[in-house]
């Protein structure tokens, strides 16, 4: 039988670190994103069941909370489980430790079944218990927050999806949308601030080679940022995401 709760060990590569050697949040993040479809093949809900049903899962959004970044050479081990469902979005929880046992990160998510051809969510099978049996178990206890344009916009950057951008399904793949972000700090910066939390809001996704306008905006000075990324050609939203130090 499928566990409920799938735990797997996961070396840091070199492809995984920054300049500090040490592994990088959207690494980390992409980790949590192959665990969670690992996981929901051996349930049973996984890309191949249902493609064939001209369905996909979507990451919706997401919450992390980082306490360490393990540095290169060195593996984490990533807990992950479904917990339920709340109107349309299918709840899952990851744990992350390093190899001495020790928080790395937690983190809560929101996904939606899509219809392939449509783009449309729709609730699939709701009353499964693989849906059910952690309903109460969490790695954080609050939703993911949904993210509000503030006042003191800083900058303005401006990026075009590329090959080397895209996912599968041809659009701006998640991690991309974490490494943007991160682009628009100067590298001292970084490396003398770690990124302690990401909140990430999908609105709608961004097709290959569309002009992206990165809006900038400081909620706490130095420690709290917040990003729009918006289309250059009519300003459609594409996405919100904050980073605090």
């Amino acid at each position: 039988m499928p566990k409920a709760v799938l735990s797997e060990k996961i070396p840091v590569t070199s492809a995984d670190t920054d300049v500090t050697q040490n592994l990088k949040p959207a690494a980390l993040i992409n980790m949590f994103i192959q665990v969670a479809w690992h996981h929901a093949d051996q349930l049973g809900f996984g890309e191949d069941f249902l493609h064939s049903n001209g369905l996909i899962w979507m990451l919706s959004r997401m919450h992390i909370k980082f306490d360490r970044f393990p540095a290169w050479n060195h593996s984490i081990t990533i807990n992950s489980w479904p917990k339920g469902i709340r109107r349309l979005f299918y709840l899952r929880d990851f744990e992350a430790t390093d190899d001495e046992k020790r928080a790395v990160a937690r983190a809560t998510s929101e996904w939606l079944i899509i219809h392939r051809e449509a783009r449309r969510p729709k609730l699939y099978n709701p009353d499964h218990n693989v849906f059910r049996e952690n309903a109460s178990k969490n790695a954080m206890e609050t939703e993911v927050p949904s993210l509000k344009t503030p006042d003191g916009q800083l900058s303005l950057f401006e990026r075009t999806v590329e090959y080397s951008d895209i996912d599968l399904n041809q659009h701006l793949t998640t991690t991309r949308y974490i490494d943007w972000m991160l682009d628009c700090f100067d590298m001292e910066f970084l490396v003398n601030n770690s990124c302690r939390e990401l909140i990430v809001n999908f609105i709608r996704e961004i097709p290959y080679h569309r002009k992206v306008c990165l809006r900038q905006f400081q909620v706490v000075p130095d420690r709290s940022f917040l990003f729009e990324f918006v289309s250059t050609e009519d300003g459609t939203l594409f996405f919100r995401g904050q980073v605090n130090f």
